[in-house]
């Protein structure tokens, strides 16, 4: 098993893959803890791919990033029932706020695709524990 696996290893796609060039760059972005650290490291490496990845996370929904974020951090001390339960929690009052509201006009409705976010977290809200 390990002669034929390890045959089949050295024909891997990835190893060249752009997001292999990327890899180092992703973890230590993507590794800080908080949004404002990714921002900043994102804004430190100065290359393509970073500026790519800070205009994609610029033009979403401050909440949604906040969100994700979080439930992130939080699934690592979670069991897979206890993640999606989050989830759901979450998705219930998070489709009655602004930016939700104001995502769906933007691609659904109007099909601008030019959103104003409010640019404010939960509006006094918090995060499901």
């Amino acid at each position: 098993m390990d002669v034929v696996l390890n045959r089949l290893a050295g024909r891997s796609p990835v190893a060249e893959s752009r997001l292999a060039e990327v890899r180092g760059d992703v973890d230590w972005a993507f590794g800080a803890s908080t949004l404002g650290e990714i921002e900043k490291r994102l804004r430190h490496l100065d290359t393509p791919w970073a500026a790519a990845a800070l205009g994609a996370l610029e033009s979403a929904s401050p909440q949604s990033l906040e969100i994700t974020h979080a439930l992130l951090a939080r699934g690592r001390q979670r069991t897979l029932r206890e993640c999606l339960d989050a989830e759901l929690a979450l998705t219930r009052t998070t489709i009655h706020t602004p930016d939700f509201l104001e995502g769906v006009r933007a691609a659904l409705v109007d099909k601008d695709r030019t959103p104003t976010w409010q640019r404010a977290s939960l509006g006094g809200r918090t995060l499901p524990s």
